[in-house]
């Protein structure tokens, strides 16, 4: 009897096994049905037979469709967020269509360094737009409407290059600055652009006409400008500015129209390292700005910021040489390196000697 159920049992099981591969095989078949069915449909739609790597590219290009629409849809978060940062970068793909003559005019004012009269050129003008741009969104104004203001002109190719950004409202004009300063009849503006002439005391009464405007102002100066005796005084103990080097390797080249020997085109000149001076005045924070800058432009850009708590940019202190006599008694006491200054005019070789030394 025992024997009996075993037997039963068994042949349970074995009546179980069976339905379930036959289960198992009208599964597979389905399967290979429907994928039959799909290969088919594909290869219809393509106009040939469907591999499985065309099913593969199909399904992908699928999904990707179906992300794409879903993304790119009209008012989507990831939609706008693309907008925004396509507009925020606009300007990086504008060309000066600016040349700036290789003759000069007349100018109606006296007292001129020949050598002063250089035009600023246009990546300049592009690497300080976010700046202007943000200056233009805390005064609820659109760049159009900034009123930017450049005291000292030249030939007027700053008012091109500045529209070419999308700044329109710009005043610089064939006129006499300090005559203007001491009638007060400077224009109204909001923000002051500039490059002032090198010679003379240009950089003095520049700095000093800023701290008395209580305005926003951002300047193109040499680098020794920072260290000179009368700077911290001309800005005055309110100021902040931050500072936006160009490259060392690739600086600002100016161009200086009526030069000999240049009839046909301007002679382009790099006397200086120059860099730009740019102080909000209260309008915008500068550490909040140079952290926005890093944050959103610094990837596109081949400039940088240097730290606010530093006093000068780092890379832009310069040290005179001691004269002979320090330099023995400096040496009788064991201290090394005393001529390994950097020298005050731009040297190009030196520049990208140390560009690569830096990157090693």
């Amino acid at each position: 009897m025992a024997r009996d159920c075993a037997g039963q049992r068994h042949c349970a099981r074995a009546r179980r096994h069976r339905r379930r591969r036959a289960a198992g095989r009208a599964t597979g078949a389905r399967q290979t049905r429907a994928r039959t069915r799909r290969r088919r449909v594909m290869g219809k739609n393509r106009g040939g037979s469907a591999s499985t790597s065309t099913m593969k590219a199909g399904a992908a290009g699928v999904k990707e469709e179906l992300r794409v629409r879903t993304v790119d849809a009209p008012g989507s978060k990831a939609a706008r967020k693309r907008e925004k940062q396509a507009k925020m970068l606009a300007h990086l793909s504008v060309k000066s269509a600016t040349v700036t003559p290789s003759t000069k005019q007349a100018l109606a004012f006296g007292d001129v360094d020949d050598a002063d009269h250089c035009e600023t050129p246009f990546k300049a003008y592009r690497d300080i737009e976010p700046f202007l741009f943000a200056l233009a969104k805390a005064m609820k104004r659109t760049k159009g409407e900034l009123k930017i203001y450049d005291p000292y002109f030249c030939e007027g190719s700053m008012k091109a290059h500045l529209r070419a950004l999308g700044f329109e409202s710009v005043y610089n004009e064939n006129e006499d600055f300090y005559e203007k300063v001491a009638t007060r009849s400077t224009p109204e503006y909001d923000v002051l652009v500039t490059n002032p002439p090198y010679s003379g005391d240009h950089f003095k009464r520049i700095l000093e006409f800023c701290r008395d405007s209580n305005k926003p102002w951002l300047l193109l100066l040499p680098n020794f400008v920072c260290r000179k005796t009368y700077y911290a005084p001309s800005i005055g103990a309110k100021a902040k500015p931050m500072f936006l080097i160009p490259d060392a390797a690739k600086p600002y080249r100016y161009w200086a129209p009526g030069r000999q020997g240049f009839e046909t085109r301007a002679k382009g000149t790099t006397p200086f390292e120059t860099f730009w001076y740019i102080n909000f005045n209260d309008v915008l924070d500068a550490e909040t700005m140079r952290t926005w800058w890093i944050k959103k432009y610094s990837a596109h850009s081949t400039c940088d910021i240097p730290s606010l708590s530093d006093a000068l940019p780092q890379q832009q202190r310069l040290q005179k040489r001691p004269n002979p006599k320090v330099r023995a008694i400096l040496a009788s006491k064991g201290v090394k390196n005393i001529t390994s200054t950097q020298g005050l005019y731009f040297d190009p070789a030196k520049a990208a000697h140390k560009k690569r030394k830096d990157h090693h």
